[in-house]
């Protein structure tokens, strides 16, 4: 395991892919709590360049990522897994695009020119259309991430075919804030200013990557990093631990994520409901819901992390592609009771009457 203090430029530069597998969960910063906090941050270490163009800046500190190398054939790109740290370094392409696209149209080429290597893979180096990207994100992230960051400048994001995904909107407002900012000080100062954001960005901020070794336990850091730190919900950290596993047991691991998870990552199991004093994603809800089913067991939310994996260890009794599957299948009867008990007016069904009104509020 080696462990550097990293600039973007030392980062993005080099060819190469650093892949978020499919097991993690989708893209979920927004402006308010990350966007905006890491303009500001970007913006602050520019109009310090800004009035002293010669000085000598501290960078800025924006957190750390952990990265495992991949074994890739001589002469190809080199990959890397994004083990912790794929909202960070998503986001980190999505602003340095937007200023690359910026600058463009500020007529700073040069300075667009030392951006785009950072977010653009040289076409020498590339055997499919998206291995052009330095991110490549998860399955579901990829159609909107691919939009994007492939149109050209200047970027029209309300004509984009995925302009209410989350990184479009991102892309959007990094691209609004550099815009604004290039031309508050008047024609006279853009291109001034355009070098200092250029700097700013490629030089003046900073992160720990930690690189780990082919042979190293991801899954073990993956869990140290964020089990204890309940930033992740209960269904991002089991989908981890599945798919970790399926991959440790050469499964297709893209086929059981498109036939028994994809399900989990839409509209009706991300909604936030109420259990008790809280609120949980209703797939952590149907996850604790199930595992209380299986062990006959109270497990509060807090424990169904860690109950899952001794579940499926130790008690189960069944391979992991299996015990998806039933996953899978006891979601759909689960789907189908919190529908029928959620009707507000209509016939009621059996089933529907049975869960009314407990169903609508899930607790």
């Amino acid at each position: 395991m080696e462990t550097q203090v990293r600039t973007p430029q030392m980062v993005f530069m080099q060819p190469q892919r650093l892949i978020v597998p499919l097991f993690q969960r989708p893209y979920v910063w927004n402006q308010e709590t990350q966007w905006e906090p890491l303009w500001e941050d970007v913006k602050r270490v520019a109009e310090r360049v800004t009035a002293e163009p010669n000085g000598k800046h501290q960078p800025h500190f924006l957190g750390a990522v952990v990265l495992q190398q991949m074994p890739n054939q001589a002469g190809l790109m080199q990959q890397r897994t994004i083990i912790d740290g794929q909202q960070r370094l998503t986001t980190l392409q999505l602003l340095l695009d937007a200023l690359s696209a910026q600058l463009i149209e500020a007529k700073a080429l040069p300075c667009a020119a030392r951006i785009e290597p950072l977010v653009t893979n040289a076409e020498p180096f590339c055997s499919k259309a998206e291995d052009r990207f330095k991110v490549w994100p998860t399955n579901r992230d990829r159609p909107a991430f691919n939009e994007v960051m492939a149109a050209s400048a200047p970027v029209n994001h309300s004509s984009l075919k995925h302009r209410n995904e989350r990184m479009v909107q991102a892309h959007r407002y990094f691209s609004e804030q550099v815009g604004e900012w290039l031309n508050m000080g008047g024609t006279d100062l853009v291109q001034i200013r355009a070098a200092a954001i250029e700097r700013a960005a490629r030089e003046l901020v900073q992160l720990v990557v930690i690189d780990l070794a082919v042979d190293e336990n991801a899954q073990e850091i993956f869990e140290t990093l964020n089990a204890r730190g309940a930033q992740l919900t209960a269904a991002d950290l089991i989908k981890n631990f599945i798919f970790q596993r399926l991959l440790e047991a050469d499964a297709d691991v893209e086929r059981s994520y498109e036939q028994y998870w994809k399900e989990f990552e839409t509209g009706f199991w991300e909604v936030e409901v109420s259990v008790g004093r809280f609120r949980h994603p209703r797939s952590s809800v149907f996850l604790n819901h199930w595992l209380i089913a299986q062990t006959g067991e109270e497990v509060v939310a807090r424990e169904v992390f860690d109950r899952f994996k001794r579940f499926a260890d130790h008690d189960a009794g069944l391979s992991m592609q299996e015990l998806l599957k039933r996953l899978h299948a006891a979601a759909a009867v689960y789907r189908n009771f919190i529908e029928s008990a959620s009707k507000e007016s209509g016939l009621v069904d059996r089933l529907g009457l049975f869960g009314y009104p407990r169903g609508v509020r899930e607790c």
